[in-house]
């Protein structure tokens, strides 16, 4: 009888502080370290780092940044090893600054710093792009 009562509660109570443990050894960023550059800054800077454009591949073929390489959202971090953690990262997406806001953290959670990214992403690129 005592058994069936105690695993009752010592059951939630383990569940409790390996979730605690978890919740508390995770790592934090500091997202300071994403820096949004309008289109200018972007195009003097990035030559000084790793050009990654986020956007899908069909896009990607379409009009692209020279010299940029597309590592899609779902498949960039299978594919971590691609990227140096020596050199900048420039970060370049549709347009939608959030997209880009949460995978720079993810890359800052994986030791990649500092990140840029492009504030407006493709849409706001004024200059030549390579396109097919």
């Amino acid at each position: 009888m005592f058994l069936a009562d105690a695993t009752q509660w010592i059951l939630p109570i383990a569940v409790g502080l390996i979730v605690g443990v978890l919740i508390a050894t995770r790592k934090n960023v500091d997202k300071t370290q994403i820096v949004f550059l309008d289109p200018e800054e972007f195009s003097i800077n990035m030559r000084k780092g790793q050009l990654i454009d986020i956007r899908k591949e069909s896009d990607f073929r379409l009009h692209k940044i020279n010299g940029s390489r597309n590592f899609e959202k779902g498949s960039l971090f299978g594919q971590l090893h691609k990227i140096r953690k020596d050199q900048a990262i420039y970060l370049v997406d549709t347009g939608n600054n959030g997209h880009s806001k949460r995978f720079a953290v993810r890359l800052l959670k994986k030791g990649f710093k500092p990140v840029y990214v492009l504030n407006g992403g493709i849409k706001n690129w004024p200059y030549n792009m390579k396109e097919q």
